[in-house]
């Protein structure tokens, strides 16, 4: 069978507008920012207290929270603004696994998704989230937390739905592994939502719930 001049080149065509639709979908969805993240810090601190008038005084006893503390950095293409240029959002999901333990045998692992929002590129950054002293005692079932009940972390950052970074410290997504592990959904709170919201200026990237 003979294939005319035409045919081919018409084949040609397809080929090449086939390869550039891959080629352009590929660039859509490869991750145009690149994200650096550095093993978080666990803090066990004290609510802060404050003073102000004209209000009746009340004596308390300042509980124990759980600070995360992640330091990051981002990198954007040109054409996003380079080094000068700023990334409106991104999604970090963190997964810390806890000391105790279910009855039924599931370590607890406390969870919490936020966006962070207007982060520089070509700084240090830092991300904050915190475990209110109540839920650590629901989950430890103690009154007091320290550093040592944090047994191992995971942390994901997703940018345009894609995974960018991942950090864990027990291995790929190890919180998926739901026989040995028991998740408590919005377990953690950005800084807005805790007593510390007025604190330390602009050291971290501002944040809200997912």
């Amino acid at each position: 069978m003979t294939i005319s001049p035409l045919s081919m080149k018409s084949s040609l065509l397809v080929l090449t507008a086939f390869a550039l639709g891959l080629s352009g979908l590929q660039a859509q969805t490869a991750p145009a920012v690149k994200v650096d993240l550095q093993k978080p810090k666990f803090n066990a601190i004290q609510t802060p207290q404050f003073q102000a008038g004209n209000v009746p005084d009340k004596n308390w006893r300042p509980k124990t929270w759980l600070e995360i503390d992640m330091e990051f950095d981002i990198k954007l293409p040109a054409a996003a603004g380079g080094r000068n240029g700023s990334l409106g959002s991104m999604t970090v999901h963190y997964y810390l696994a806890m000391s105790a333990q279910t009855k039924d045998g599931k370590r607890h692992v406390l969870k919490g998704s936020f966006n962070y929002l207007d982060i520089p590129a070509s700084e240090k950054c830092h991300a904050l989230a915190f475990a209110s002293p109540a839920t650590l005692r629901r989950v430890l079932e103690k009154e007091n937390f320290t550093n040592s009940d944090v047994v191992g972390h995971g942390i994901e950052v997703v940018v345009d739905g894609t995974v960018v970074a991942l950090e864990s410290s027990l291995g790929g997504k190890w919180w998926e592994a739901t026989d040995k592990f028991a998740i408590s959904e919005n377990a953690l709170l950005p800084k807005l939502d805790t007593p510390f919201s007025i604190l330390w200026g602009d050291y971290d990237v501002q944040a809200k719930a997912k």
